[in-house]
């Protein structure tokens, strides 16, 4: 669950977290706070930490009224003309909200993206490292 105020910019293989496929993102971003008042914010190391593996309430930049603490994403499709995504805001611990989202893998674009363009940009990271899982395995 990464948090809903992290944009990522570029994989950050030099962040020792444990499982790196396994991170919400599918490996460990290296990126800047959208947070009001914060936005592009050097993040340090620690804090890359907490934006990559979730759980946004423990940050000081999180603002007090906000929709969800996290989002999470699972394909729930893969065929090989498109791949469903659907993703899920956390707050308190708690499902606050779902939608589905669409990728059009031959026209390598989102034939239904997220109408929020940092959910969006946490949405492509996600679906890179799927496609480049899904492409070694071929």
């Amino acid at each position: 669950m990464a948090c809903p105020f992290f944009v990522p910019i570029e994989r950050a293989a030099d962040l020792a977290l444990p499982h790196p496929a396994r991170l919400p993102l599918g490996a460990a971003w290296r990126g800047s706070c959208s947070a009001s008042g914060h936005e592009h914010a050097t993040l340090n190391h620690q804090e890359l930490e907490g934006c990559n593996l979730g759980y946004a309430k423990l940050c000081s930049r999180l603002p007090k009224e906000r929709n969800c603490d996290a989002v999470r994403f699972v394909v729930t499709n893969d065929s090989r003309e498109r791949i469903s995504l659907q993703f899920v805001y956390e707050a308190e611990y708690r499902p606050a909200g779902h939608g589905m989202l669409e990728y059009n893998v031959v026209l390598k674009n989102w034939s239904s993206p997220h109408p929020e363009i940092r959910i969006q940009k946490l949405a492509d990271c996600f679906m890179q490292e799927h496609l480049e899982r899904r492409s070694r395995r071929a």
